[in-house]
């Protein structure tokens, strides 16, 4: 359930929600090949990822942040030309501190004609040098069972 009271916990949550948003309209530029392959534009990836993160991919596997960031680099542009499109449903927050945010998240990404939906959940702590004032710490997804749009 999304934080409503106006403390430090819903100005968390805007936060959060706000970086959820923009950075997988990132991952969808990224990865369509709309913005080009620099490095200030991938730092909109790369300068939110915290120093410890770490996630755990559908298939179960665990990665480190450097990992993480060569494997997004090197995918810049593989869905260009297959309109490729992600977006997020039922976004929800929970605070466990002041500074740090559990949200959960269902990404629908369709390449093609093929649509899928994976739940992921993520802590998000306060990062005041970040575009949404928040970084990215771990994040764990799983498929979900078909649910084509």
């Amino acid at each position: 359930m999304t934080t409503t009271n106006d403390t430090p916990s819903s100005d968390m949550d805007s936060r959060c929600r706000e970086e959820v948003f923009e950075l997988h309209r990132f991952f969808e530029d990224w990865f369509g090949g709309v913005l080009a392959n620099w490095e200030d534009n991938f730092l909109r990836f790369s300068g939110v990822v915290a120093e410890d993160f770490e996630i755990i991919s559908p298939a179960g596997k665990l990665s480190a942040r450097e990992e993480i960031l060569e494997g997004l680099e090197s995918a810049h542009g593989t869905q260009s030309g297959e309109g490729m499109r992600i977006w997020i449903e039922d976004y929800r927050s929970r605070a466990l501190s002041d500074d740090i945010q559990l949200v959960t998240f269902e990404e629908w990404q369709r390449v093609g004609g093929n649509t899928r939906v994976r739940l992921s959940t993520a802590i998000l702590r306060r990062a005041p040098s970040t575009p949404n004032g928040v970084e990215w710490v771990r994040v764990h997804e799983v498929w979900l069972p078909d649910k084509s749009r």
